[in-house]
């Protein structure tokens, strides 16, 4: 591009000169000021800053104004001197963004701020230097001009007022006055107003309350005759049934209810009915929602506690929310409890003997599956001939529910279904056993085979498989012996003489590994655990001896595949590690056996334990002397049977002798730590100081997480 096209000048036409004229008063006033400012200048660090004047608008009311101005007040009437005049009109040529070169002709010097300019011709931005860069020259001179933008006034675009009136309003009658008026009138188009679809929207009309009328009652007298009411209840057939009026009362009353003869009894119709039974437990869920909300929110974790409080307290306390009790299962002992899998507001409880009890009370057993939204009644019930021992749902198949029960016989059943048949019942052809089962493993294997393994009192070890037909498939897997000869842990002394019916041990209770599916462990009462293997049946792999009385419960940590507890009937809880045959951590609560012990699902260092007289909590990372602290329940001649963690890790399941079963909250509880196993590993390290060869030997093995 040549240098023509790159430089655009500003020309300005000289005008004739006026002659000069004799001023006025205010035009004189007004020729200083204009000089004055023309004088003035502003310099900043060498740096003339001084505002070049604009030009006068082109068009418009402006325009007109400024053309006024002019024809008024002419260059001659402000005092200008010809020369001057000369000057305003002289010819002025500049490049935008560079130093100003003034052209003039040999007769006048270019001014230095134009005054006006082509604006039809568009001016050449590309070498304009922003004023706030840190590169601008000193002798560089820039031009600006400064908008002024304001805000528009509201421009309506659309509006649509209101055509409604409230109907007991001053201007209502008129109104419907003149909407009668309208709709009576003569039209002059040719098509009548109807009502039709359309796309207009309709008239939502406003209201403001509605009143009924009040519902009047009154007592109305009529007479009846001993005949009339002979005649009536002679054709009835008369019903009468006792009803108990409290739990613990032994008083009861008769209702006597009268039906037609040939007609279907109506409460033997409602039992039958698929569909009232579904609509009385919606009720009832609605219903002890007004009461258990707030308590069914806790169990929820819908009040989580603050991190940052900076009162928290560490108290390890137990919060009752509500207890599962009816009436048919008052007396009987919560054996054992499970929570579902997939739904942790479902758990089942197993109602049956505790201890050493009368024939009497070994009559019957229950199974309740209770939901957290009917905490009043349960919403499954089964009823069974012998005591129940034990209950566990499936991991895999959540709806399944596998249950022990006292006489040795195993059952299957189906919570979705309501029709109280069971899935599969265990023969006596397959399994011959008679004794009570007191545990209940779910096999977890890589086909799609639903078994489970099973414990007995006699020793046997069982395992069903879920068969098509309606008997389980059952194989025996082992049948223990009891240990005569010293073997590896704890120190026990076993000189005694064994008779011929006391040669097979009780089998207390039956773990899986967390890992290797195909190996499980079974506690017996002489305190011995057999590690034991699904694919090699009749035999196990090894023995050791963990307590000096019957092994309880065995449960491995979240955490680790290596770490595990066990509790029994020596007061104690042993904390073992794999490979190793003794116990890292010991755990004492007095004098009275432990029932069951957990971990906690969301804290690696804290572990629950239940005595006949109370619960227990410990923290491993605090102390290890004593529990964090200890609740009791109910009275003193009542014992505690069962302990749980929900699946969440944040409530309890409690269970007793008399059939009572609390669900209760963990309040202030220690906040569960970023790294768990490592909160866990240090504290079994702290508990090992005064040991240091055990110290050494477990620290030898390494990372034992997952």
């Amino acid at each position: 591009m040549d240098e023509a096209n790159q430089r655009k000048s500003v020309t300005f036409q000289p005008k004739a000169a006026p002659k000069a004229t004799k001023l006025s008063e205010f035009a004189s006033n007004l020729k200083q000021s204009l000089t004055a400012r023309e004088r003035q200048e502003i310099v900043v660090d060498e740096i003339d800053y001084t505002p070049r004047r604009l030009a006068p608008p082109q068009y418009g009311e402006e325009r007109f104004e400024w053309d006024q101005f002019q024809q008024t007040y002419p260059g001659e009437q402000l005092g200008e001197t010809e020369d001057a005049a000369f000057k305003r009109n002289s010819v002025v040529s500049f490049q935008l963004g560079e130093e100003v070169i003034p052209e003039m002709e040999e007769t006048a010097q270019a001014p230095d701020k134009p005054e006006a300019f082509d604006l039809d011709q568009e001016p050449d931005f590309s070498g304009v230097i922003d004023r706030r860069s840190p590169s601008l020259e000193k002798d560089i001179k820039t031009y600006h001009v400064k908008i002024l933008i304001t805000e528009t006034d509201d421009i309506i675009l659309f509006e649509n007022a209101s055509h409604t009136v409230l109907k007991d309003s001053d201007e209502a009658a008129a109104v419907e006055e003149q909407n009668v008026h309208y709709e009576t009138k003569k039209r002059s188009r040719r098509t009548a107003v109807a009502n039709a679809e359309a796309q207009t929207p309709e008239l939502l009309h406003k209201s403001r309350g509605v009143n009924t009328e009040r519902i009047m009652r009154q007592e109305v007298a009529s007479f009846v005759s001993n005949y009339d009411m002979y005649d009536t209840y002679n054709d009835l057939e008369r019903h009468t049934k006792e009803i108990d009026l409290a739990e613990a009362s032994s008083s009861k009353i008769e209702i006597t209810t009268y039906s037609r003869e040939g007609m279907e009894d109506i409460d033997e119709m409602l039992n039958k009915s698929d569909n009232f039974h579904l609509s009385s437990m919606i009720l009832q869920r609605l219903l002890a929602g007004n009461v258990y909300r707030e308590k069914q929110k806790r169990f929820r974790n819908m009040y989580l506690p603050d991190p940052l409080n900076t009162d928290a307290r560490y108290l390890y306390r137990l919060d009752t929310l509500w207890t599962y009790k009816t009436r048919e299962t008052m007396g009987k002992a919560v054996a054992s409890a499970s929570w579902c899998q997939s739904d942790g507001d479902i758990v089942a409880i197993a109602y049956g003997i505790y201890g050493f009890t009368a024939f009497d009370d070994r009559s019957t057993g229950y199974v309740c599956v209770w939901s957290i939204k009917n905490p009043v009644n349960p919403e499954r019930r089964y009823i069974f001939p012998v005591p129940v021992t034990s209950v566990a749902f499936s991991k895999r198949t959540p709806q399944l529910l596998a249950i022990g029960l006292y006489d040795g016989s195993v059952q299957i059943r189906d919570i979705t279904d309501n029709s109280q048949v069971p899935v599969g019942v265990s023969e006596r052809r397959t399994s011959p056993g008679f004794e009570p089962i007191w545990d209940i493993e779910w096999i977890e294997s890589e086909d799609d085979k639903d078994e489970i393994l099973t414990a007995a009192q006699d020793g046997t070890i069982m395992k069903y498989t879920l068969n098509i037909g309606q008997f389980l498939i059952g194989y025996q897997q082992l049948r223990l012996d009891r240990v005569e000869s010293e073997i590896e842990g704890i120190k026990v002394d076993k000189k005694r003489d064994f008779l011929e019916a006391d040669r097979h041990p009780q089998a207390l209770s039956l773990k899986i590994h967390p890992t290797k599916k195909d190996i499980y462990f079974v506690g017996t009462d002489e305190g011995c655990v057999h590690r034991c293997s699904i694919n090699y049946p009749y035999q196990h792999s090894g023995v050791t001896q963990m307590h000096s009385g019957g092994v309880f419960s065995i449960e491995y940590s979240p955490w680790s595949p290596k770490i595990f507890l066990t509790c029994g009937g020596d007061w104690c809880i042993r904390i073992w590690i794999e490979e190793i045959m003794e116990p890292i951590v010991t755990l004492t609560t007095g004098f009275g056996p432990i029932q069951n012990a957990f971990w906690s699902p969301v804290n690696s260092t804290i572990i629950v334990s239940i005595t006949q007289s109370s619960v227990q909590l410990w923290d491993l990372k605090r102390r290890m002397l004593k529990p964090a602290s200890s609740t009791s329940f109910g009275d003193s001649t009542t014992s505690l049977t069962v302990v749980k963690f929900t699946n969440c890790g944040r409530s309890l399941l409690v269970g007793d002798s008399e059939g009572r079963t609390y669900i209760c909250a963990l309040e202030d509880m220690p906040f569960p730590p970023h790294f768990q196993y490592d909160e866990l590993q240090a504290a079994l390290y702290k508990s090992l100081i005064c040991k240091p060869e055990l110290l050494k030997q477990v620290k030898r093995f390494g990372y034992l997480g997952y």
